[in-house]
């Protein structure tokens, strides 16, 4: 089994893309300088609910001729990309990510912070 990481293919979480990735910042005494004048920092929009959808769609159709053990979707609560491992045989899921747990949390967050910003206002 060939197990590669896909942290480098992951979005971005933050807000901002640094669309020059060879820069580096270099600390010396009581400065910091940037080695590459280019960089900059450029806001990022997350993408809306079809986006999401369309490149999901994509994925899944490249995935699907390759490996059916995965199955990727959109959570529909929380609008969340959502990638199951599947056991062919049972078609139970193995692995889920982000989990049911999380999705859950993510979603009482989202109400607390409703009701929240309902009291203050």
């Amino acid at each position: 089994m060939n197990i590669q990481s896909t942290a480098a293919s992951l979005p971005p979480q933050a807000n901002l893309v640094v669309v020059s990735p060879a820069a580096r910042d270099v600390k010396t005494a009581g400065e910091t300088r940037t080695t590459d004048p280019t960089l900059t920092l450029l806001p990022v929009q997350p993408p809306d609910r079809t986006q999401l959808e369309a490149a999901t769609q994509s994925v899944r159709d490249f995935v699907k001729p390759i490996n059916d053990n995965l199955e990727f979707s959109v959570d529909g609560d929380s609008g969340q990309l959502v990638v199951k491992i599947i056991d062919s045989a049972t078609k139970e899921v193995i692995r889920q990510v982000p989990s049911q747990e999380m999705l859950a949390i993510a979603k009482a967050l989202d109400s607390i912070k409703g009701l929240f910003v309902k009291q203050s206002a």
